[in-house]
């Protein structure tokens, strides 16, 4: 996905502005500022439905309580994240989300694809932290942006990622390669999906609803966990971490020097 120049803010060329190490977010940073927000537009959500109960008898009231909630649902984080850089949620736990060709917070267009993305994949978006140089969730690769340490945050006082290195003098397989062994591993993985569901539903009660709720919980998990795993396994075949698609030393940097 990419994104025309007016959608990104002026570049980060104030004198004001120090050049400081790049220090990204980790996992547990951030999902406590998933949380944090969570709960506020939660909380949100419930005042206006109290607030429209107590007014419906006033004409119009009931659209606006919906614009408002929309907004709340859709709007918060990135309006936040366009004006100030960090939601609540981000601020709280001294993080911002910051533009990579601009070094400032995203426009607002790319901050609303970028939280859009993040709300249909949820949780499983953030593994590829794992495995990305910069820490970065799937909403943060396709919107070209990172999270990292505020400005004025003590370094020494919390907890950050630097940006991996890859391995030297190693090369990738070819592109062909590692797309093909990366569908091999998606057909694993769903085949492995499909026979645990034969084993666990022997009768078939998910497709005629009427598994117990503790079989229900179960296949609610199930799908999931097959998601991240497809994505974890994309990422690391990319990354030549996987077997069939490893990096490889790079064969010349042995060669002796005659």
């Amino acid at each position: 996905m990419s994104f025309s120049s007016n959608l990104d803010d002026r570049p980060a060329s104030d004198p004001d502005i120090a050049v400081v190490p790049r220090r990204y977010a980790t996992f547990n940073r951030r999902f406590r500022a998933v949380l944090t927000d969570s709960v506020l537009v939660v909380l949100g959500v419930m005042l206006v439905l109290i607030a429209a109960d107590a007014t419906g008898r006033v004409s119009g009231s009931g659209i606006v309580a919906w614009l408002v909630m929309f907004s709340i649902f859709f709007l918060y984080e990135p309006l936040f994240v366009w004006r100030r850089g960090a939601t609540i949620g981000h601020s709280m736990n001294h993080l911002t989300v910051v533009a990579d060709g601009t070094g400032r917070p995203p426009g607002f267009a790319r901050a609303f694809v970028r939280y859009f993305i993040k709300l249909v994949m949820g949780l499983p978006s953030f593994v590829t932290m794992m495995l990305s140089p910069r820490h970065q969730a799937v909403h943060d690769l396709l919107t070209r942006t990172t999270v990292q340490l505020a400005a004025d945050t003590d370094p020494d006082l919390v907890d950050f990622h630097v940006e991996r290195e890859d391995e030297p003098a190693t090369l990738l397989p070819s592109r062909t390669r590692r797309t093909i062994v990366a569908l091999a591993y998606l057909v694993l993985l769903f085949i492995i999906y499909a026979m645990v569901l034969v084993v666990i539903d022997p009768g078939s009660c998910a497709r005629q609803g009427t598994c117990s709720h503790s079989m229900q919980v179960i296949f609610d998990l199930l799908a999931p966990v097959w998601l991240v795993a497809s994505l974890a396994s994309i990422v690391a075949v990319w990354k030549g971490r996987m077997v069939g698609a490893r990096r490889r030393r790079d064969s010349h940097v042995d060669m002796p020097v005659v």
